[in-house]
């Protein structure tokens, strides 16, 4: 082993044999890159839960708009439309909508017919989803084809948008924020030089400049402030181009360094603010992200060190002695061994807690564009582990600092192609996530029946219907029934009372139980950015029989008036005015100006002042009762005034719909007054009058 002895009399390593062991040094930590490092930062895709009308779904009557629903917050794109399959026009009555995690889309007036839906959405992560499915109207058809495909993303502009910010990201914050204090200016003091660090800041300004560029790109796709992608890009192309300047300004006054190391700072965590670390479903996020920033640092470090001694130690060197350069040299490179062999230390345990997260099963490596990206960054892993051993078993015993430089702006664009293969990555769904996902959207299930002993209350959301069950304890229940008789799944669901709100979890198909229990008069159910007010009864009783009592006067009756407004949607309703005699005659005027008679097995139908037309008729069964002979959950609410009349209020549950009911009913004749019953977007009301009073239906001439 080689020693000299300094000006002032220590006795330090020569700097040939200082590179010597920093070039081993370099080809140790790649070698752990590849082992270890395979799972960079990666950021998830939102996914669909549930479509209505579902996929290939063959609609007895036309829906009045299209809802896609997400497993998270999405913002609709362009080119999300509904089309006639036999023209392709659209049939669209407006422009689609996103609320929270649900995209709608509003139809006009559907013929039957085969129609197509085609859908982009963009995530709160900023990866744009899209994709297609069709539907039919008209009871009998075949299930249809898509006749659109889905649209493309700009996936070479993103790829290269995100090639310049995470370049520029591990630049500026490994040459600012980590190497300076850590490597630099300790090295310059051992060399008993001025603290100059004029050679690096042109880097620093190169890096910060890159991420501006990149993080400039991306906003204008993913529009600032409407997911947490595009806020957290846009804080980091603003810190970008602050940390930019002041790296500029470092130049001549190295006092605003410091305001350039704080930007590097606040730059470090935006990949993981961004991405996927705070997805919910991670194992737990805090770590999740607390991996992600380490990893992104301690890469930063590593690369932050190469082009230290790359470009940084070659133009320092230059205003320095001879001893000075030896002294620095000497000093630098044995702390550039030690941070690096702590960056990969830290890459190997924060890349193990990502792989951990990101894949589920080692067939994810094969089996998916994320898995395939990974291996292809494996292998220019494995490509610079071969360049270090050359370097190590070849050129070390010869090595001199050209020949060392050389072989690190090798082993730099090999790591500049790693970055490509992340910003590949960044792009693609992780395993997990591609495991979790289905092929097409999960088919909607009906609803089940409230819990036994629970007190049922219903309400109105658009075109679906919310159930609220309050169980025994005062635990809350919300289902939530969409137009197509299922229950409606993956909304982003709350309660709110007494200035608390309370999170939901899933308890079945169109279920949300609340997390905790809830004693208030008052609750708001939070279904995204529609609410739906309960006012909750004091003690309620029993009520079956009542309920029956009311089913056998409601059928004994022998005439009867029956108003009722019937909606399937806040902008879709209609009056009608029905005449009922016992025991098969009726008729009836709407608001739209249809009318009609029913005898017997005859019927006559009119449009407006039209002629009434005779068509053939089952015969009915007059009065009937809305609800059918088994009924759930029947509970008596109190008492209320019904045209100046006291009654008492009953909530059930029919299974048979399904559907919510409340009745208010005469306590000394047991004849239902009103009813309001709540099922798959049908909303009606009734009230009943003229009880048994002499009326005359006969047949038109």
């Amino acid at each position: 082993m080689r020693w000299r002895r300094t000006v002032l009399g220590a006795t330090t390593k020569s700097p040939d044999e200082t590179l010597t062991r920093w070039t081993c040094t370099l080809a140790a930590a790649a070698a752990l890159l590849a082992a270890a490092a395979a799972a960079p930062p990666a950021w998830a895709h939102a996914r669909i839960v549930s479509t209505t009308p579902g996929d290939g779904a063959v609609l007895a009557s036309a829906p009045s708009r299209v809802t896609i629903r997400f497993d998270d917050t999405v913002r609709v794109l362009g080119g999300t439309t509904v089309v006639a399959n036999s023209d392709k026009r659209p049939v669209t009555a407006g422009k689609p909508s996103a609320s929270g995690r649900v995209v709608t889309i509003p139809l006009r007036k559907l013929r039957d017919g085969d129609y197509t839906v085609r859908w982009s959405a963009l995530s709160n992560d900023g990866h744009t989803v899209d994709g297609v499915f069709a539907f039919a109207v008209g009871a009998g058809r075949a299930p249809p084809s898509a006749a659109l495909t889905a649209g493309g993303t700009n996936l070479t502009r993103s790829v290269i948008s995100r090639w310049f910010f995470f370049a520029g990201l591990l630049v500026a914050v490994g040459v600012v924020a980590l190497f300076v204090p850590l490597a630099w200016r300790p090295a310059l003091r051992a060399a008993g030089a001025g603290q100059d660090e004029g050679a690096l800041w042109p880097l620093a300004f190169v890096g910060f400049f890159l991420a501006f560029l990149g993080a400039a790109s991306l906003i204008p796709h993913h529009n600032p402030g409407t997911t947490r992608f595009g806020l957290a890009y846009e804080v980091g192309g603003i810190v970008a181009i602050v940390g930019a300047t002041l790296s500029a300004i470092a130049l001549v006054d190295r006092r605003l360094g410091r305001g350039a190391f704080l930007c590097a700072l606040a730059l470090l965590p935006i990949p993981s603010v961004a991405g996927h670390a705070l997805d919910r479903g991670q194992w737990p996020r805090p770590l999740n992200v607390v991996a992600d920033i380490l990893h992104v640092g301690a890469a930063a470090i590593w690369i932050g060190g190469l082009l230290a001694l790359a470009i940084g130690l070659p133009r320092a060197a230059r205003k320095l002695s001879a001893e000075q350069r030896a002294r620095f040299t000497a000093a630098l490179v044995p702390r550039l061994s030690a941070i690096a062999l702590v960056s990969v230390a830290v890459i190997a345990v924060t890349g193990l807690i990502r792989a951990l997260s990101e894949l589920s099963a080692v067939s994810q490596l094969w089996g998916s564009g994320y898995g395939r990206a990974l291996v292809v960054k494996t292998g220019l892993l494995v490509l610079l582990v071969s360049l270090g051993w050359i370097n190590r078993s070849r050129l070390v015993p010869r090595l001199r600092l050209e020949a060392l430089r050389r072989n690190v702006a090798v082993e730099l664009v090999l790591l500049a192609g790693l970055v490509i293969a992340v910003a590949f990555l960044t792009d693609l769904a992780p395993g997990r996530q591609l495991a979790r996902a289905v092929v097409s959207p999960q088919a909607p299930q009906p609803i089940a029946d409230p819990p036994p002993g629970a007190t049922v209350l219903a309400g109105e959301s658009g075109d679906r219907a919310v159930g609220l069950a309050i169980l025994p304890g005062g635990n809350l229940q919300a289902t939530v029934l969409g137009p197509d008789d299922n229950g409606v799944d993956g909304l982003s669901v709350a309660f709110r009372a007494g200035g608390r709100t309370v999170g939901a979890t899933p308890c079945g198909s169109g279920c949300y139980r609340a997390g905790g229990r809830i004693d208030a008069r008052r609750v708001t159910v939070l279904l995204g950015s529609s609410v739906v007010a309960f006012a909750i009864p004091g003690r309620t009783q029993p009520a079956s029989p009542l309920v029956a009592e009311a089913r056998r006067a409601f059928a004994g009756l022998r005439s009867l008036v029956i108003h009722e407004r019937l909606a399937s949607s806040p902008r879709d309703k209609i009056t009608t005015t029905f005449r009922i005699v016992a025991p098969d005659r009726l008729t009836y005027v709407t608001s739209a100006g249809a009318r009609a008679v029913v005898i017997g097995a005859q019927r006559w139908d009119a449009d407006g002042k039209g002629p009434l037309v005779r068509s053939a008729q089952t015969p009915l069964q007059l009065p009937g009762a809305e609800w059918g002979p088994r009924w759930l959950n029947a509970r008596a609410l109190g008492w209320a005034k019904v045209r100046g009349r006291r009654a008492r209020l009953v909530s059930f549950f029919d299974p048979r719909l399904p559907g919510w009911f409340e009745l208010a009913v005469d306590p000394s004749t047991h004849r239902p007054l009103e009813l309001k019953m709540t099922a798959a977007a049908h909303f009606m009301h009734h009230r009943y009058t003229n009880f048994n009073q002499p009326m005359q239906i006969v047949a038109p001439r």
